[in-house]
């Protein structure tokens, strides 16, 4: 099982935002049909008066995934550890019912299958699932995962950003609210894709530069803006609409920065929290960017870089596999 916690964006598709119109040649790829799997549903349909019988049948039914959820998201070492899973049944159960309220799925599948036509299109060898699991686990655990066969979902991080569970004084000190008001239907599309890249590309950031791992950034923001030509950066980058409106009017004075405190080519790892670190403002910049402003720094250096090289035909792949260094060298970024 490959996983990864993914904060959501925010709720709402903003009227403006920092993107530019953009072409989509895989609009007219073919349909990629979504089929998803309600584990959510069977799982706390069980019999909790027959525990130890509900989870022989839960991993009977699904066997696969029943035996990540219980080892690898509830992360108890028995599967058939009645009391825990009980105990976790109790105290789940309001959040359930609040997630099919919600039903973040009617929101998302249309954005999933469309999303995932693009990245079919983009990455044909890739074998891209057709199947969604969803699934209620605890709110501090996963809320993406590539299983393998499917992608799965933990529909308790997209209740929507007014949720009170999110207020929690608990869940507060783990996910504050700058995180918490991006865990909305919006994103499961985006996370998933997100999360389907960072296996398709595994870009190893821990001693690189800044500049590097600003442009290894924007490959991954290029290739989601390129998924979803219609969404706005605001709720791709996971901005707020004002600091992305700010961060295309200052985009100059960030860039000038960085060249005059010569900051690019720094390895210093206070200088590249500075930049890259998500963060509800930027510790240099002020309230009014948000603290990763290098995310939208490099998706523009890759832009630029994409632009240039728009004859070449150069795929997505190819993109991923183009060192940060030779875009950075070759993208002649002069905002």
């Amino acid at each position: 099982m490959r996983n990864s916690l993914f904060v959501a964006f925010t709720l709402v598709f903003f009227m403006f935002s920092c993107s530019n119109a953009n072409t989509d040649p895989a609009a007219n790829a073919p349909d990629f049909v979504i089929n998803v799997e309600r584990y959510d549903s069977a799982f706390f349909s069980m019999d909790t008066m027959h525990t130890k019988t509900a989870i022989v049948k839960l991993l009977k039914d699904h066997p696969g995934f029943s035996q990540d959820f219980i080892s690898r998201i509830l992360m108890l070492k028995q599967l058939d550890d009645t009391i825990s899973i009980k105990t976790f049944y109790k105290s789940y159960l309001p959040i359930y019912k609040e997630v099919q309220n919600v039903d973040a799925i009617k929101i998302a599948k249309p954005a999933l299958e469309s999303a995932f036509k693009r990245l079919h299109f983009y990455f044909p060898k890739y074998k891209l699932t057709h199947n969604v699991i969803l699934f209620v686990g605890p709110l501090e655990s996963y809320g993406n995962i590539i299983t393998n066969d499917a992608i799965a979902v933990g529909l308790q991080m997209h209740m929507g950003a007014g949720s009170k569970w999110y207020y929690d004084e608990h869940i507060q000190t783990i996910y504050p609210t700058y995180l918490s008001r991006r865990y909305t239907p919006d994103y499961i599309a985006l996370s998933s894709v997100q999360n389907i890249l960072s296996d398709i590309y595994l870009s190893s950031n821990k001693s690189q530069t800044l500049i590097a791992q600003m442009i290894e950034a924007g490959k991954v923001q290029y290739i989601l803006n390129a998924c979803f030509p219609n969404t706005p950066d605001s709720l791709r980058l996971g901005y707020k609409n004002e600091q992305c409106i700010n961060l295309k009017s200052q985009e100059g004075q960030i860039w000038a920065y960085l060249l005059h405190e010569k900051l690019s080519f720094s390895t210093n790892p206070s200088d590249i929290d500075n930049f890259m670190q998500d963060a509800e403002s930027s510790s240099i910049f002020g309230e009014s960017l948000p603290g990763n402003v290098g995310k939208y720094i490099g998706f523009k250096i890759v832009s630029s870089w994409m632009q240039q090289n728009a004859q070449k035909g150069i795929s997505m792949e190819m993109l991923l596999n183009t060192s940060a260094d030779k875009i950075f060298e070759s993208a002649a970024y002069n905002p």
